[in-house]
């Protein structure tokens, strides 16, 4: 029965594992097929394109969800009433999305991106799809969650790489790309709520006011923060633009997606397994089944780092020699210097989740902010003279700070227990 159980675990975390590297394998090749088959300066448009329709997604979330799956992961039998409440709050979100976009893409025409309604449809769809993403992580059903995100960031995007691979002469325009994108987030979204656990009590799920109001306290928090930390993973982009040029920006992205393929291993593989238990552990004010979930992370984290730095020195030539891009070669320090700081990046969330389970969110804006006006001010400061170099020592440096600093607050907290 135990060996029953083992394998069953372990088929569903390959199956989880697979589901989302066939995703990301499909985002990660149409990013070198889009510089092989098109230009650099098209790949740079797409990226200043993905990266905007990401920070629209944050802005207009409010981190809501950071409220609504920490007790979805303390309170298993409420789903609906959580999901149905935060649809109430998305509502509103998203009518004030709609003048922002709309001014957005009637002023400021640096890219085509087509129609307005299909940017702001897409904005929607995708966001939503996320959030049921993040909700069928939090009741511990990665699985499913994973196959949503396949269809969600895989299929459109495989479908272009086949096209781009197979099809001699395949062109597509930024428009057709988020048409084909929408189309599949609005599918997503379809599947995610009819699967949703207890979806037919929706209906009776009376909306409470008071419990969003509370929400939106917690989520404004969390909302400041999560924008000081994608400022420091995206700024970098906007300012490469600025000082440099779209074929810098092109080279920079590159390398960014060759390192940020750890990000989303090591999140898939262990930390969506792993962080419910530390919400559950600090919940229960048990220091046993915290630290061992902080212990696995950090552990899991330095040994798949080293891994693939280690395999990425034979396999990134091979890449490059493919995508036609060999004189880029003399650029893959960058690599290296963004997978330092994703490692960084990792090693915070052991802490990170500590400080979520106490609440006090208040913390986690402070490091963000402080680690946020740091790497800003590097940005500008090196980008000028160093070029991409400088972005990267940037980045690798404003994910230090964040490590150090919520380390010591989760160390304090958890002090509290003895």
């Amino acid at each position: 029965m135990g060996n029953a159980l083992l394998n069953k675990d372990l088929y569903n975390k390959l199956l989880t594992v697979s589901c989302r590297l066939l995703g990301l394998g499909s985002r990660f090749l149409l990013t070198f097929l889009l510089t092989k088959e098109i230009s650099l300066e098209f790949q740079g448009e797409y990226t200043l394109v993905s990266t905007s329709v990401a920070l629209m997604i944050i802005l207009f979330g409010f981190d809501f969800y950071v409220y609504a799956n920490r007790l979805l992961i303390k309170q298993k039998k409420r789903e609906v009433f959580f999901f149905k409440n935060s649809l109430v709050f998305y509502s509103f979100s998203y009518l004030l999305l709609f003048p922002f976009i709309w001014f957005t893409t009637n002023n400021f025409d640096v890219i085509d991106i087509g129609s307005f309604w299909t940017l702001y449809f897409l904005i929607i769809f995708e966001h939503l799809g996320q959030e049921l993403f993040r909700s069928y992580i939090a009741m511990r059903k990665p699985l499913f969650a994973n196959l949503l995100l396949l269809l969600r960031t895989g299929s459109w995007s495989g479908i272009i790489v086949f096209a781009l691979f197979f099809i001699q002469g395949f062109q597509i325009s930024i428009p057709e790309i988020l048409r084909l994108w929408l189309f599949f987030a609005f599918v997503t979204c379809v599947l995610g709520i009819s699967f949703y656990p207890n979806i037919k009590s929706f209906a009776r799920e009376k909306i409470d006011f008071k419990w969003i109001r509370k929400g939106i306290g917690v989520g404004l928090t969390m909302f400041m923060s999560t924008i000081c930390l994608k400022v420091i993973e995206y700024s970098d982009r906007y300012l490469i633009a600025f000082f440099l040029d779209k074929t810098e920006l092109g080279i920079y992205a590159l390398y960014f997606q060759l390192a940020n393929l750890i990000n989303v291993i090591i999140f898939t593989m262990y930390i969506s397994f792993i962080y419910p238990d530390i919400i559950q552990g600090v919940h229960e004010k048990s220091r046993d089944i915290t630290l061992k979930a902080m212990k696995n992370i950090q552990k899991k984290t330095f040994f798949i780092i080293i891994l693939y730095a280690i395999s990425s020195i034979v396999l990134i030539p091979l890449f490059l020699k493919y995508i036609g891009r060999s004189e880029l070669y003399p650029n893959i320090p960058i690599f290296y210097i963004l997978l330092t700081a994703f490692l960084f990046l990792n090693l915070n969330f052991s802490y990170h989740f500590v400080i979520v389970g106490f609440e006090k969110e208040a913390l986690i804006f402070k490091a963000t902010f402080l680690a946020c006006v740091f790497n800003i001010l590097l940005n500008t400061l090196l980008i000028p003279f160093f070029g991409i170099y400088g972005a990267a020592f940037a980045l690798l440096a404003g994910n230090f700070v964040l490590f150090l600093v919520k380390r010591k607050y989760g160390k304090n907290l958890m002090g509290q227990w003895r």
